[in-house]
């Protein structure tokens, strides 16, 4: 949820309950209020009728009308000392409608002129009264509800004028990349607190920038650093072992160390890779259709692995393409295809599957499972690990994957190994 939405759903809340409360007190004082004025009018009608009654005693008949009516009945003395004048809600017949309309009631007591006491039943028709109590009902609903809308749309608008610069330096942050040319940062604002966060940003993408490219040279200076004095190494030691007094002891040894270097420039070139691809150096990124890669491979490999007499059956379904950096899609299919091929025993089967989004790698094994939580750790390699193998080969194919969304998974079956590569639909 956006910040402006988030902001605006809270606000809505409040504002809903602060004017719903405000209505209803609206509401009920100016119901409160009709109704004061409706007895106060029972009460000068009162005293109107008992003035009436008291200097003219014919005044006592009933008095009927369409908007108010008054009844007098002669009461006992005991009934009158003990009376208590009350208002209340009722309903009268008209008999000219035949219906039963509202009305507003008050009854009272007082004394004659005949020392007699008589109880006063004043009405008074509310009929106007409840279409005035509906009017402003639905005044007030109308009032309420305008009101809600315009304070929440000018609210809306003046937080997204507000938020514009913060907006905009989430849109700069959004296509900010390491490594390539990025247009500076143009976000004036008046806000004080945006001008703070535009400056700090600021600085921390020009330290990162710093950062990366010392990092890079550095990977770049060992790389070269490094394959140097071990080219120099092995090289020598081919030398060494030419020499016509070396004994055959001494040429195992140097064989031994040979192919030790070996695998220490192995080693170096994976770590230097793994780097390279953690730190986002592999920026080109095309439509890569993975079925050339894995033919060629297949081919490279069936002629290297050609003494194990390997039974390899490739399985083509459909056009399996990912949007990547071509020679990590090389990377990730070699590392895959190698590993099938070095852990696979002698005479062997390997099937490889190719779908529109999956590519699966099975090969026939011993019959135990691997360590799935560490298989793709690095340097994690199983009891029957291999003297070529460097360890790293499955942690850079988990970083190719986690770079670009994909998603590699073991499975261990029928006492073989599965791996598939789950690729994203384009």
């Amino acid at each position: 949820m956006k910040l402006i939405h988030y902001t605006i759903s809270k606000l809505s809340v409040v504002l809903i309950a602060i004017l719903s409360a405000w209505a209803c007190l609206f509401y009920f004082n100016i119901l409160d209020e009709i109704l004061d004025e409706t007895d106060d009018s029972l009460e000068n009608y009162k005293n109107l009728i008992i003035r009436q009654v008291l200097t003219d005693t014919s005044a006592i008949d009933h008095h009927n009308d369409l908007m108010s009516q008054y009844m007098i009945k002669e009461i006992s003395e005991r009934e009158a000392i003990h009376y208590r004048e009350r208002y209340f809600d009722s309903t009268r017949f008209y008999e000219t409608e035949l219906e039963f309309d509202p009305v507003r009631v008050l009854k009272t007591a007082f004394r004659g002129q005949d020392k007699k006491f008589y109880e006063l039943t004043v009405m008074i028709s509310t009929l106007e009264q409840d279409d005035m109590i509906e009017a402003i009902l639905q005044w007030i609903i109308i009032l309420y509800l305008t009101l809600l809308v315009c304070i929440l749309v000018v609210t809306e608008i003046v937080f997204r004028r507000s938020l514009a610069p913060f907006y905009k330096l989430l849109n700069w942050l959004n296509t900010f990349t390491l490594g390539e040319k990025n247009p500076p940062l143009d976000n004036p604002t008046k806000i004080k607190e945006f001008r703070r966060l535009n400056e700090t940003i600021a600085q921390m993408t020009r330290r990162s920038e710093e950062m990366y490219s010392q990092q890079k040279q550095f990977i770049e200076n060992a790389s070269h650093e490094l394959q140097t004095p071990l080219a120099i190494c092995r090289n020598k030691l081919e030398l060494l072992a030419e020499r016509p007094d070396c004994t055959g002891e001494q040429l195992q040894e140097i064989a031994d160390i040979h192919r030790t270097m070996g695998r220490i420039v192995k080693l170096n070139k994976s770590l230097l890779l793994l780097s390279r691809i953690e730190n986002g150096q592999f920026h080109e990124v095309k439509e890569v259709e993975l079925n050339p890669i894995i033919r060629e491979l297949l081919d490279d490999f069936r002629e290297i692995y050609e003494h194990k007499e390997l039974q390899i059956q490739l399985e083509e379904s459909a056009a399996c393409k990912v949007r990547m950096n071509e020679s990590l899609a090389n990377t990730l299919v070699t590392n895959l295809l190698k590993n099938a091929m070095v852990h696979t025993p002698p005479e062997g089967e390997i099937t490889i599957r190719v779908l529109a989004n999956e590519i699966t790698f099975t090969n026939s094994g011993d019959g135990t499972p691997l360590d799935s939580t560490r298989l793709f750790t690095r340097f994690y390699q199983a009891d029957n690990k291999k003297p070529d193998s460097t360890g790293l080969g499955l942690a850079i194919v988990q970083s190719i994957a986690n770079l670009y969304g994909l998603r590699i998974t073991y499975t261990h079956a029928n006492g073989k190994h599965k791996f598939s590569l789950k690729i994203n639909k384009l």
